[in-house]
């Protein structure tokens, strides 16, 4: 019989634990701001856009999801931020977007091709030039 009671004391000790919880969750909830919360899921989605534009984690459809879902948080955070950081916001998604768009052309290009090396800016001819011109 004594090991029933202590089961049904832990079992309330951990219910009122648990209302508990639910109450402090409730209390915080009142103190934060919509705003807030964006800026954090905003920063979430550019570290995690990041990791999954490069490396072993690469996932473009996962990171053209984070861009566009940034794209779309922009102009709402942009009334709610400071100039200084609706900036920053914006160049971190136009980075994220310039290293989207050169992930794609690395899975375009053939695996074995290389890129053409520049021209001399000196004037000279190249090799390749003279042999054409028949020099």
């Amino acid at each position: 019989m004594a090991d029933e009671e202590t089961q049904a004391a832990e079992g309330a000790s951990a219910e009122e634990a648990s209302e508990e919880a639910s109450e402090e969750a409730a209390e915080q909830l009142k103190a934060i701001k919509v705003a807030d919360l964006l800026v954090q899921a905003a920063s979430g989605l550019i570290s995690l856009g990041s990791v999954r534009l490069a490396g072993e984690q690469r996932d473009l459809a996962q990171a053209r999801l984070a861009i566009d879902s940034l794209r779309a948080l922009e102009p709402v955070l942009r009334e709610q931020l400071s100039a200084e950081l609706a900036d920053e916001l914006q160049r971190a998604v136009a980075g994220m977007q310039l290293a989207f768009a050169e992930a794609v052309n690395e899975q375009t290009e053939p695996a074995g091709s290389v890129a053409s090396a520049p021209e001399p800016e000196s004037g000279e001819p190249s090799a390749a030039d003279s042999s054409v011109s028949g020099a």
